[in-house]
């Protein structure tokens, strides 16, 4: 048993010298307290992983000694080979193996491995296998030995568990208080999921101080974004006020004047265009939002919130001396969009008060026309109304029922035998009241005189499913079909808008909101390839078949047909556009542009 442990605490000591290969990628830069933190997180996470290999390979040593050395010396030296080969898979993807980047490579569509690699792979793994099977019959020989003493073992043991606890509760810390250079790691070392507790840091911290951030200075991103400065405006034409009214899990099927009839009724009488093939960037409220407000793939969340960097259409807006009026039903802390898109935003109004959804909802509504009424005239406006209702199927318990039957919503009784009917008038029914506050929006805009130079944009961060598959899926979060991820979405007002006719058919996303806004209404001079990976809605779009998705922890590249669906875990599925798997094999083409979508603000630009 202790010669197993010994070879498993030497193969954690390979294993963290050749994942310095991690943080040596073009770009990568740490400070003092980052390294030191990336050599305790190293050292700690490969503890646990190997602790584990450690237990599942006990039965080994109960069988001859020469197969028992020779079985353990193929599985840590293929462990080894896999280690090294994703660093290399992370200096040209910045992301790390799974079985969509293995079934990209093993296609025959992307890449033609040639007979020089085949020979060197088999050297590498003669040679690791052969370092290996030395390193245990080395091993065997010492403990072979009498009297041989464990105060090695218990040191390495205890240092090693001391890195792994030590980096778990700095990591936690440096996650509540948005501290970058110990955040960043995390994107850099495979399987690493380090502990996070708002809770248990509140508890702390009654004052709430974790919004006050320890860095200044963004000195530590490996993001490049944008890819080269941006030119704003440099003949100071004159900029119109931007609104984004945004429903929290709007389906795009309600909105019609049935169910939301101001809207509707608003978008009709202003020539708004209507864009009847629209999808969100994810099918959650982070994803969906961060593409909204960055033009750029939904993937990139995790690496933005660690490195803290803002939206460069709300950095712009800055620049171009916008009043800027966020207001949210739901908080802006959870998800943080308080440290990603609003970042450089001060006095940020976190939410409306506690309360039901409709509640909030109405306060939103309110505390924006006193904001509106009162602002800088002498200054363009941005707003960005995001009502909760629909999210939460609410609305005030004396508002005209105009869907019935109407049912209660509990997730803990919804099957795919639940008629989703009265879930679904419940649901109607919140787009409905929302719609009603709107009405109080578009009067003002309208009194105002704002309207003919205000530019609207009117939307949902993602889908809401009622069981349309027939899969038991409810709600979001769950699959990428149209469900869950196809969402209204209307531009009203501010410039001559038929141009955009050509488009309204076409696959169009959220990461097509900012590029065309920055191009055409803050007059950005860059090519959009420098900040986003969107497509300018102005422009004929003529060659997108695909679109990428994701959420907290998987992503989709969308087809019109298909759904290549790639888990947490890395592994892949293949399904139609009702989540059926289908035994056909992806585009590997589109798979490989969806992945260079995914790592292009990585790279620096060449």
């Amino acid at each position: 048993m202790k010669k197993l442990y010994s070879f498993v605490l030497v193969n954690i000591f390979i294993s963290s010298i050749i994942a310095i290969r991690y943080f040596w990628v073009p770009g990568a830069s740490f400070s003092w307290d980052g390294g030191l933190f990336s050599l305790f997180a190293v050292l700690g996470h490969f503890f646990s992983i190997y602790l584990l290999l450690f237990i599942l390979c006990i039965p080994l040593i109960c069988i001859k000694r020469v197969l028992s050395n020779s079985c353990l010396a193929i599985i840590f030296s293929l462990l080894q080979i896999v280690l090294y080969i994703d660093t290399i898979v992370f200096q040209q993807y910045r992301f790390h193996i799974n079985e969509s980047v293995l079934s990209m490579v093993f296609s025959g569509q992307v890449v033609d491995f040639s007979t020089i690699t085949y020979v060197l792979v088999f050297i590498l793994i003669l040679v690791s296998f052969g370092i290996e099977y030395l390193i245990i019959y080395l091993l065997d020989k010492k403990f072979n030995q009498r009297n041989v003493r464990s105060k090695t073992l218990v040191i390495s043991t205890l240092f090693l568990l001391s890195c792994f606890f030590i980096s778990h509760l700095v990591h936690m810390v440096a996650f509540y208080y948005g501290y970058s250079s110990i955040m960043i790691v995390k994107e850099y070392i495979p399987l690493y999921r380090p502990f996070t507790s708002k809770k248990i840091m509140g508890f702390f911290d009654k004052s709430g101080q974790h919004k006050t951030f320890l860095e200044k200075d963004n000195l530590h991103a490996t993001i490049h974004y944008p890819k080269n400065e941006l030119l704003v405006n440099p003949s100071n034409k004159t900029t119109p006020n931007i609104m984004f009214i945004v429903l929290d899990s709007w389906r795009f099927d309600t909105f019609s004047q049935q169910i939301s009839p101001n809207t509707y009724n608003f978008v009709q009488q202003n020539n708004g265009i209507i864009f009847n093939n629209h999808y969100s960037t994810g099918n959650a409220t982070r994803t969906g939002i961060f593409g909204l407000f960055y033009g750029i793939p939904s993937t990139y969340w995790d690496a933005f919130l660690r490195n803290r960097i803002p939206s460069l259409f709300i950095t712009t807006l800055q620049k171009e001396n916008y009043n800027i009026g966020i207001f949210t039903s739901a908080k802006v802390t959870a998800p943080e969009f308080d440290r990603t898109a609003f970042l450089t935003i001060k006095n940020l109004r976190i939410s409306s008060r506690d309360g039901k959804a409709s509640s909030r909802d109405k306060q939103l509504t309110e505390d924006w026309l006193n904001w509106y009424k009162t602002r800088d005239q002498s200054k363009p406006s941005f707003s960005f109304l995001f009502y909760d209702a629909p999210h939460a199927y609410d609305f005030p318990n004396n508002f005209d029922i105009k869907f019935q039957p109407v049912g209660e919503l509990n997730y803990m009784t919804l099957s795919n035998d639940t008629d989703p009917e009265p879930i679904f008038n419940r649901y109607k029914q919140s787009v409905y009241y929302d719609d009603f506050l709107l009405q109080k929006v578009y009067d003002e805009l309208k009194q105002s005189g704002s309207l003919d130079n205000t530019l609207i944009i009117i939307t949902g961060d993602h889908s809401q499913e009622m069981n349309d598959n027939k899969l038991g899926f409810w709600g979001h979060n769950g699959n990428y079909t149209d469900a869950q991820t196809k969402v209204p979405f209307i531009i009203v007002g501010a410039k001559d808008l038929q141009h955009m006719s050509d488009n309204i058919n076409k696959f169009t996303s959220h990461e097509d909101v900012v590029p065309t806004i920055m191009r055409h209404y803050l007059h950005v001079e860059n090519d959009i390839s420098d900040y986003s990976t969107g497509y300018d809605l102005f422009s004929p779009i003529l060659d997108r078949d695909w679109l990428l998705m994701s959420n907290y922890s998987s992503y989709a590249v969308r087809t019109k047909d298909n759904i290549y669906f790639v888990n947490r875990l890395g592994i892949s599925h293949y399904y139609d556009s009702h989540n059926n798997q289908v035994d056909e094999t992806p585009n590997y083409k589109t798979i490989q542009m969806a992945m260079d979508n995914m790592r292009y603000f990585f790279q620096t630009k060449k």
